[in-house]
């Protein structure tokens, strides 16, 4: 029998990637945030669906005892158990809400759902309970478009330090500006993030100055970014692209060779497929939250408008003084499988969203696999082709990029270099992401700078509480962060 949660795993990973395919227009759940959404909530009415009908006592640990569902008030179950049907109930789940979710693929999720009732069989009760799990689960969420203000409303500061247009794209529209103020799925208590160093401080400055130096285009004669800084870059960009889609797309296809190589049961696999990506829905609203908080300008803008003469908010000056350079332009985000040039994500850069969703992820495989020392490195490793880097993905001038394979000795590596990738396409500083200068201070750092400690902790919240629906999500502290 195949395991239904890999199953519809694939299918929710090939939605994204279907989604985010022509031209970077995601016409169901756009970006990382929404895509994160959509796979908590996928993932979570399987979980539950799977669990009600196994019973909450196949809850794989680590788990807070007692065991329970997600749901506070979860449909209730009187079926019996097999694994017909918990199958046929995490098909319903998965299939109602990926249905939902992304309309627009209804036929081929149908197809989906005709072959995975083919191979494991189907039983209509369970199915439909499924179904009415799903329902519940998407209920928990159907006010969250009424708090989230509209993209394109949102109008810049004109203020030094703060976020811009990429001035290399300079139609490019806002996303996720009000994205923060939705409900968390299960984090207890609210994560909060410490400022970003001053720009007078030495910590500004160093970063300021290794961006400028390992960021910057390749025509630039200050890049002197390496070719494997260059693949890690790329590696892990999937910033929305065609025929890639976004970051939770990649960490979830990490999570998949890991649960492969571990030999998940289920069991294991639908506890840890809705820890990792309930992580991620978590972390989306934060990050951008926080980010729409700092708004705080990317280095694209920052590095040009460093001089006081620059910008919006220029005062005269005589001469504009290093280290600024109002003509450095980033290696970019790159617009993979497209004829056009790479890109400055269109939101702040405070903090990095994929340093907090990867973090999310690595420290939950962590955790859920026994790691509980946080400030030492662990031996989860991977092996995984990157859809940016398969011999098939294309670069915006149309060239194949070559097929590149690359191994992770550790969950603790990956999440570093993940982080640090985004210095290498010149979008981030960074402290958007940690602190620290290896892997080791990363896992050391004492500080609360960066996604990469705000991915951990919310990780590790939501582990400790038992993967719970909060009866009162936690809000934001109130104030300005500026």
């Amino acid at each position: 029998m195949e395991d239904p949660i890999l199953f519809w795993n694939d299918v929710a990973l090939e939605a994204n990637r279907l989604d985010h395919t022509g031209a970077m227009q995601a016409e169901n759940q756009k970006g990382p945030t929404l895509s994160s959404r959509a796979l908590a909530i996928v993932h979570l009415a399987m979980h539950d669906a799977f669990f009600s009908v196994a019973g909450v006592a196949a809850i794989p640990n680590p788990s807070p005892s007692p065991k329970k569902l997600y749901l506070l008030s979860p449909p209730a179950w009187a079926g019996g158990d097999s694994p017909v049907k918990r199958s046929a109930a995490v098909s319903g789940a998965a299939s109602t809400t990926l249905c939902t979710l992304y309309s627009s693929m209804r036929a081929t999720i149908e197809g989906k759902l005709a072959e995975i009732s083919g191979i494991n069989g189907t039983e209509d009760a369970a199915f439909s309970f499924g179904r009415r799990v799903a329902l519940a689960v998407l209920d928990t969420r159907k006010n969250d478009e009424k708090v989230v203000p509209k993209d394109e409303d949102h109008v810049s500061s004109p203020g030094h330090l703060r976020h811009r247009v990429d001035p290399c794209n300079p139609t490019q529209p806002y996303l996720g500006v009000g994205y923060g103020n939705t409900p968390s799925f299960a984090v207890t208590t609210w994560q909060t993030l410490d400022p970003p160093p001053p720009e007078s401080s030495a910590g500004y400055k160093d970063d300021f100055r290794e961006v400028y130096k390992l960021g910057g285009a390749p025509e630039l004669n200050i890049t002197t970014r390496t070719p494997d800084q260059t693949a890690i870059g790329l590696y892990w960009a999937y910033d929305g692209a065609n025929k890639i889609g976004t970051p939770p797309r990649l960490y979830n296809q990490i999570v998949r060779e890991v649960a492969k190589t571990k030999g998940n049961t289920t069991e294991q696999n639908a506890r840890l497929f809705a820890l990792v990506n309930c992580a991620m829905g978590d972390s989306g609203i934060h990050a951008w939250h926080w980010k729409y908080c700092f708004d705080l300008w990317r280095p694209v803008v920052g590095i040009r408008e460093d001089d006081k003469s620059t910008g919006p908010a220029a005062t005269a000056d005589k001469k504009i003084t290093p280290p600024c350079d109002p003509f450095w332009k980033p290696l970019g985000a790159p617009r993979s499988n497209e004829l056009k040039g790479a890109f400055t994500p269109p939101f702040p850069a405070y903090p990095s969203g994929h340093a907090t969703f990867g973090a999310a992820t690595f420290e939950m495989v962590r955790l859920f696999y026994g790691h509980t020392d946080r400030k030492t490195e662990d031996n989860i490793g991977f092996t995984l082709v990157s859809d940016e880097l398969n011999g098939i993905t294309t670069d915006g001038e149309g060239s194949v990029r070559t097929r590149h394979a690359r191994h992770y000795d550790s969950m603790a590596e990956a999440m570093y270099d993940n982080s640090v990738s985004r210095i290498f396409l010149g979008v981030h500083w960074r402290f958007d992401g940690t602190s620290g200068e290896n892997v080791n201070k990363m896992l050391k750092a004492s500080d609360n700078i960066g996604g990469v400690p705000l991915g951990r902790a919310i990780a590790k919240n939501i582990l400790d509480t038992g993967l719970r629906q909060p009866a009162t999500p936690p809000t934001p502290p109130t104030g300005a962060c500026i």
